[in-house]
C-alpha cells in the first residue's frame, strides 16, 4: 500500500516544519540545514 501524492506532501511538510523548529535550537546544525533544503527541493518539485 502507498501514500498519495497529497499525503506524501503532508509528510513531506511535516517534516520540514520538525527541521525547522530543530534549527531554531541547534541553527549551526550544517547536515540538518542541508536536510532541510533537500526536503524543501522535493516538496518544490511535487507541484
Amino acid at each position: 500500500m502507498g501514500m498519495t501524492n497529497k499525503q506524501f506532501q503532508g509528510f513531506v511538510r511535516l517534516s520540514i516544519a520538525q527541521m525547522k523548529s530543530a534549527l531554531d535550537k541547534t541553527p549551526d546544525n550544517e547536515e540538518l540545514k542541508e536536510l532541510l533544503n533537500i526536503f524543501q527541493s522535493m516538496l518544490e518539485d511535487g507541484n
